[in-house]
């Protein structure tokens, strides 16, 4: 029952009395705000990124053709910024920073395959589409669940990656050579690059179960950011690694 005793001076004998602050809870309820994760905040954040990314990457589609380094400064600044905001607390200027950053390392990237394979470009954007749409029906269908094998799996592959991916710049810089395994469009090529991406598009079950159980357990509303981050890294990969098979295959 509510409580109907005044809290006018002249009809209380103690005296003003304040109310009580009221919960969070209570200030949702009063407001029709939920103060716990959504979907619907996940969705608005990742497009967010999602479309910081965008103006990132035409930047770099412009720039990146006349400045081949502006995609590796980008790409390495990208990966510090993606380490130190995975780390604890996430924080938003941060993973801001990071979309855009990375947009102009993945533009750079994207203008150069297409110069080199006309086309390849809206390919792999729909592959990757075609990608993630089917990993989320796996998902909801239960056909494939997230387990901390497969996390350490996606987990070593992609910093498996990195690690390759840097010494062959270093390779490159030193010798003018390359990796072969990463780069030639040989059948032990192609089949190194048709694994990553397989591991890759693992990731995307990593993060619908997280954004699962992140609303099922009543996270707060910030974890969204992580959220929109881990999709944006994973889309990002799964893109690029898209990019490479393709020019392997078209090679």
């Amino acid at each position: 029952m509510a409580d109907l005793r005044s809290s006018n001076p002249v009809l209380r004998r103690g005296g003003f009395a304040p109310p009580p602050t009221p919960s969070p809870e209570e200030l949702a309820s009063h407001y029709r705000q939920p103060t716990t994760l959504t979907v619907d905040d996940v969705v608005v954040h990742t497009l967010g990124l999602f479309a910081l990314l965008g103006v990132g990457a035409g930047v770099g589609w412009v720039v990146g053709r006349d400045a081949p380094g502006i995609a590796l400064g980008a790409g390495l600044v990208a990966l510090v910024l993606s380490l130190v905001a995975m780390r604890g607390r996430v924080r938003p200027p941060l993973v801001v920073a990071f979309a855009l950053i990375e947009g102009v390392a993945v533009g750079a990237i994207s203008g150069f395959y297409e110069d080199s394979f006309g086309g390849i470009v809206p390919q792999a954007l729909l592959g990757t589409g075609l990608i993630f749409v089917a990993m989320l029906l796996a998902y909801r269908s239960r056909r494939l669940r997230a387990t901390p094998r497969m996390a350490r799996i996606v987990t070593g592959v992609l910093f498996g990656v990195i690690l390759l991916s840097l010494a062959d710049l270093v390779i490159r810089a030193v010798s003018g050579s390359h990796l072969p395994i990463i780069n030639d469009a040989s059948p032990l090529g192609i089949l190194f690059s048709v694994v990553v991406l397989i591991v890759a598009s693992l990731q995307f079950i990593l993060d619908f179960d997280y954004i699962e159980r992140a609303i099922n357990s009543g996270a707060p509303r910030s974890e969204a950011w992580r959220a929109a981050f881990a999709l944006l890294i994973g889309f990002v990969w799964v893109y690029l690694e898209t990019l490479r098979l393709l020019s392997k295959l078209r090679s």
